[in-house]
C-alpha cells in the first residue's frame, strides 16, 4: 500500500474529486504509512494531471506547494468538493 501512495498518479480523465476520494482511500487502507502530511500532498500534487496542477496554482495566485500544509488540505478539500458538484449538474 505504501508504495501504492508513492506512485499515485491522477487516471487519465479522472476528475479531481475523484483523484482526492482515491488518494485519501489510499491513506485510509494503510493508516499506518509514517508520511508526513507535506509528504502526501507533495505525493499527490505531483501526481497531477499537468493542467490539473496549473488550475490549482492559479486558484491560489502562485505555487501551491508553497502553502501551508492546512491551507494546501483546505484548499483540496474546497476545489474537490466543488468540481464534484458542478460535474453533478
Amino acid at each position: 500500500m505504501r508504495t501504492e501512495i508513492t506512485s499515485f498518479s491522477q487516471q487519465e480523465g479522472e476528475p479531481l474529486y475523484e483523484a482526492w476520494e482515491r488518494f485519501k482511500d489510499l491513506q485510509r487502507q494503510c493508516p499506518h504509512h509514517g508520511f508526513p502530511d507535506w509528504l502526501l500532498i507533495q505525493i499527490f500534487y505531483n501526481g497531477l494531471e499537468q493542467s490539473m496542477k496549473i488550475s490549482i496554482d492559479a486558484a491560489v495566485g502562485g505555487a501551491f506547494m508553497g502553502k501551508s500544509i492546512e491551507v494546501a488540505k483546505a484548499l483540496l478539500e474546497e476545489m474537490a468538493s466543488n468540481n464534484y458538484h458542478w460535474s453533478s449538474e
